[in-house]
């Protein structure tokens, strides 16, 4: 039995949402730019883990793992919606975090 519409669009605008996740989890690991090259990989290795789960859990939650065209779009249009609005404001939070817990005066 198709889906309807509503189904569809309950569905796209969950996967918007979980796009929007995946872009704050990847920035959060992403806000301190002097690290060694090994502690970049680290921290890369584990946001895309963590990512994983979080695409993972949220497919599994939303739509039982039923993978459709609108899934992936909405999972892009949500990072690139987050990555061009958000995500600059996001980033000077963890700055002005990071440079409190620091104590650095930059």
């Amino acid at each position: 039995m198709p889906a309807s519409v509503f189904d569809q669009i309950s569905d796209f605008t969950s996967c918007f949402f979980l796009g929007f996740a995946v872009g704050i989890v990847f920035d959060s690991f992403f806000f301190k730019r002097i690290l060694k090259r090994r502690t970049k990989e680290i921290l890369f290795f584990i946001s895309s883990v963590l990512s994983t789960a979080v695409l993972i859990v949220g497919l599994m939650f939303i739509n039982f793992y039923t993978l459709k065209w609108y899934t992936f779009l909405a999972i892009a249009c949500g990072i690139y919606v987050y990555k061009n609005t958000i995500s600059p404001l996001y980033k000077e939070f963890l700055k002005k975090v990071n440079k409190v817990l620091s104590f650095n005066k930059k």
